[in-house]
């Protein structure tokens, strides 16, 4: 199977019509500054079945993952940059989110049904809410929520469900999360916003007592031999 970038190259193209012209291996490589390994795999008899059936072999089983490790496919993550977003768009992605619910994939979500979601953790908010007019609850208690010296915690800082780390929820850094993992479940009771990397730990577990006893595994195994 070939590389979009070996289509673009005219690789195969160029190293077959060399090759046929009578170079060897080193002259190609010097004409073109193609590998060795590239002009043996497209102008050696039998080289493509040879790479096919290599390939077969390091899929099987564990040499797969090993294989994965050595030699990841995925390109390196861009580094994380911090930014706030629109409010609504918060809402938008606890209903569509990766684009993989189907059925909810062409829902129209209206903005009395995103600020009633909104409104579990800032109760009362609106469109026209403006910034520190309106207290966060406490997403376990559903109480008023306070800093440790007692100021009130107000829109857009929230607590998070799982660490109690308070952040701006328009950070891209906090995810609106369905709490039973469940995410075709939009119920107002699912949600929850998030911390991105707790949300991460956290995964699709079905609680979150699920979500204890895997972390406590965790922490305990790390605990025994760190």
């Amino acid at each position: 199977m070939r590389t979009n970038k070996s289509i673009r190259e005219g690789k195969a193209e160029k190293i077959i019509e060399l090759r046929n012209k009578g170079y060897s291996y080193d002259q190609i490589n010097k004409e073109t500054g193609f590998s060795k390994s590239s002009i043996s795999y497209h102008a050696g008899a039998g080289q493509k079945e040879k790479a096919k059936k290599r390939h077969e072999k390091r899929s099987e089983g564990f040499k797969r993952k090993v294989f994965g490790f050595i030699y990841p496919s995925r390109k390196p993550k861009k580094p994380f940059i911090y930014k706030t977003t629109e409010i609504r768009k918060k809402g938008r992605e606890f209903f569509h989110g990766d684009g993989r619910r189907i059925s909810t994939n062409n829902m129209i979500v209206k903005e009395p049904k995103i600020w009633q979601y909104f409104g579990k953790v800032f109760p009362g908010i609106t469109s026209n809410t403006k910034e520190g007019e309106i207290q966060a609850v406490n997403q376990w208690t559903g109480e008023k929520d306070y800093y440790e010296n007692g100021e009130p915690i107000m829109y857009p800082y929230a607590r998070c469900k799982l660490t109690n780390y308070i952040f701006n929820i328009k950070g891209n850094n906090i995810h609106v999360d369905h709490a039973d993992g469940d995410r075709m479940n939009n119920s107002i009771e699912n949600f929850t916003f998030v911390i991105n990397w707790a949300n991460m730990a956290k995964g699709e577990c079905k609680s979150y007592e699920e979500v204890e006893e895997k972390l406590t595994k965790i922490l305990e195994t790390i605990k025994k031999y760190k």
